[in-house]
């Protein structure tokens, strides 16, 4: 294996471990919220990395294995529409700080991506990387969205 190849693999080893760690968050946000509309957002977000942390291990074992790359056509998971009556925004103080949270999170998963697609010279390689790195976007657009309108 040379090193360029060893370096790839580490850097998604690392992706994985950022997954995770989103995963985590998303779902302990979800868990301590009681406002449905949060709830629904942070179990899509938290599906969705969970999706990338699957979809990384298969690219890491297949780069590992054999040198190839995977395709990743996007994620089929979509944010389910607001529930009759849901209230679209009424977050406490805490899920304003989870928001905010996540805001940052998404951030560096999106840079991440980023210097990884840099690094990478598989055209194949850098198509997964940037639909990873444009759902990331959308994740960001997402919790903005809603970070602006409690905001006011």
């Amino acid at each position: 294996m040379n090193e360029h190849t060893k370096e790839i693999l580490d850097a998604i080893m690392r992706a994985m471990e950022i997954e995770k760690e989103t995963f985590d968050f998303y779902t302990r946000a979800e868990h301590k919220t009681f406002n449905p509309e949060g709830k629904r957002i942070f179990r899509w977000l938290a599906r969705t990395e969970e999706q990338h942390y699957l979809k990384l291990n298969e690219l890491y074992e297949s780069l590992h294995e054999g040198g190839r790359w995977v395709f990743y056509g996007g994620s089929t998971i979509s944010l389910d529409p607001a529930g009759p009556g849901e209230k679209q925004v009424s977050y406490d103080t805490d899920d304003l700080q989870a928001l905010e949270i996540a805001m940052g999170i998404e951030k560096k998963g999106i840079a991440y991506f980023d210097a990884l697609m840099e690094k990478t010279t598989d055209p194949d390689g850098k198509s997964m990387l940037k639909a990873l790195r444009d759902e990331e976007s959308e994740h960001l657009r997402v919790i903005t969205e809603k970070f602006n309108a409690i905001k006011g």
